[in-house]
Formats: C-alpha cells, sequence, structure tokens
C-alpha cells in the first residue's frame, strides 16, 4: 500500500545486452560493436575462447566446432591490427601443446609435421597460400619440439614481415593444424 509503484522494467535492447554481456566477466562475450566501422574489444578474452573451444575440440573431436566458435573474424583481424597477432599465435601453440601433453603419448604429441604434410589436402575447404601454409607448419613444429612455452619475442623475425591477411590465415591454419593432430592421434590411440 506505498505511494509509489514500481514502474515495470523495459526489456534491454540488443546494445544495452551486448554491453552487459560485455562487462560481465563470466561471460564469453569479447567484443562489442560501437558504431558501424568501429569494434572494442577484450583481448585476454578472445585468448580465453580459443583454449576453452579446443579443449572442447579435443573433448569431442566429433563436435563441428571451428574458429568462429573461439572468435569472429573481426576479434581476429582486431586483434591483429592492434599489433598482438603474434601474442594469439603462440597462445594457440602453446595452449595446443598444454592440451596434447596432458592426454596423448609425448612421442605422438613431439612429433612435428612432415614437410609433406598439407592441411589443404585434409580440409579442402581451406585455401592458405603455400607461404601461409608453410609458415604456420614451421610455427606448430617450433612449439612441437620446444621444451618450454614460445614467446612473441621467439617468433618475431618470422612473424614481422607478414601483413594482416598472412596473420589472420596462419592464425586460421594453426586452430585446424591443432584440431587435424588432435584427430589423428585419438584414431591412433584410441583415446576418446
Amino acid at each position: 500500500m506505498g505511494l509509489f509503484r514500481r514502474r515495470p522494467t523495459p526489456p534491454p535492447d540488443d546494445n544495452d545486452r551486448a554491453v552487459s554481456e560485455f562487462m560481465d566477466h563470466h561471460h564469453p562475450r569479447a567484443s562489442i560493436l560501437d558504431g558501424d566501422d568501429r569494434i572494442i574489444i577484450q583481448p585476454g578474452q578472445v585468448l580465453e575462447n580459443f583454449a576453452l573451444t579446443m579443449e572442447r575440440l579435443d573433448n569431442d573431436i566429433d563436435t563441428p566446432i571451428g574458429i568462429s566458435d573461439a572468435a569472429s573474424f573481426d576479434e581476429v583481424m582486431g586483434i591483429i591490427q592492434m599489433g598482438m597477432g603474434s601474442l594469439l599465435a603462440v597462445h594457440l601453440v602453446n595452449t595446443a601443446m598444454r592440451i596434447m601433453s596432458a592426454r596423448y603419448p609425448e612421442e605422438l604429441v613431439r612429433t612435428p609435421l612432415p614437410e609433406q604434410y598439407d592441411l589443404r589436402k585434409l580440409v579442402p575447404v581451406l585455401t592458405f597460400t603455400d607461404e601461409q601454409h608453410e609458415a604456420a607448419r614451421q610455427l606448430f613444429n617450433q612449439r612441437t619440439l620446444s621444451t618450454s612455452d614460445l614467446e612473441m619475442e621467439d617468433i618475431y623475425e618470422a612473424w614481422e614481415p607478414l601483413n594482416e591477411e598472412d596473420q589472420a590465415q596462419i592464425v586460421t591454419a594453426l586452430f585446424f593444424m591443432f584440431g587435424n593432430k588432435v584427430g589423428a592421434m585419438k584414431y591412433r590411440t584410441g583415446i576418446k
């Protein structure tokens, strides 16, 4: 019997919901659009989303998971345009090694991808150039053969001359190389 009646809360619009999700540290949203041509990105959330997606892929290789489950194209390009592409690349290979080392025999995990390995033949929808594919294979193998995590400085010489498109393609290739190698190890060992 109060003098004031509670006003119904209007339903949140999409922008309010996006901002709320973006500000929530427990929500996977890593970016919001700010107008028509700007995007605000939380790089740490993008890295976390990649790690979680890679773990999901390892847990169930038959689940249809793609790179877009981890990050949108705009998020990946935003990270690269901020000059953090090398951070994303080393995060992917370090995460791949952590996941694989915890579950599969070391001799399989540490076996590098051979020179004749061609991801494009295994996943024909992928259209990397020879240079992009080779750069990704070498980076994947660099971490496979290393006894410790890679740092951005470890790949600087190879990464710095790459343009943004090359960097985005290499990030994509690294993600698929991880999934391909995990699938092969599951098949070889019978680990599900």
